[in-house]
Order: C-alpha cells, then structure tokens, then sequence
C-alpha cells in the first residue's frame, strides 16, 4: 500500500467511524449501499438528531447522505480523475435507496 493509498484510506476511515459507531443504536439511520464494480460498501447515516418533516432537517439529512453516497462510491474530493459511468451508476443508485429510506422515515414522524 503506498503512502497516497494509505491516507486516502485514513481519511475514510476517519469519515465513517462516527457514522458507523452509531449505526444500530436507534431505527434512525439511513444506510447507505454502494455498489462500485464487484464491490459493495456500506455506511450508516445518522438522522436521530433531525426532525424529517421539517423542510430545513430534510435538506440537511440529504447532504448526509450524499456525502456518504460519494463515500462508498469511492469519490476522491480534489481528483483530476473524470466521473466514469461505474461512478454515477453506484451513486445514482445509492441514493436512490437512501433518500427512499429518509421518504419512509419522515413518514413515520408526521
């Protein structure tokens, strides 16, 4: 593993840990599936904090996610690399079963 590898690596893990650590305490967490090649990750996303039927937390829920979705897609911030269709399949998917999933949560809270 070089030295690019492994901070890249680092900085993962240093973005997932608080999500993960918190995924399994309530029914509040939004897990987000990436599907990039033959592989998949996964990475929960905690909106306890939030009420979803306020527009303002909805908006703020979404940005998780999506920040999570880049994550398990394998979006690299500050990459010259270009967006492959891979990229856009596994993100576009996995937000697609997200934002269902924060549909489905914001439901129960009306």
């Amino acid at each position: 593993m070089n030295k690019k590898m492994l901070v890249a690596f680092a900085a993962t893990m240093a973005l997932a840990l608080p999500t993960m650590a918190s995924a399994g305490s309530n029914d509040m967490d939004v897990i987000v599936d990436g599907h990039a090649g033959t592989e998949t990750r996964s990475v929960a996303v905690s909106v306890a904090d939030l009420n979803l039927a306020k527009s303002r937390d909805m908006r703020r829920a979404d940005s998780r996610v999506t920040r999570a979705a880049k994550q398990v897609c394998g979006f690299v911030n500050g990459s010259i690399l270009p967006v492959t269709d891979d990229y856009r399949t596994c993100f576009g998917q996995a937000m697609d079963g997200a934002r269902s999933d924060l549909s489905n949560m914001a439901q129960r809270q009306i």
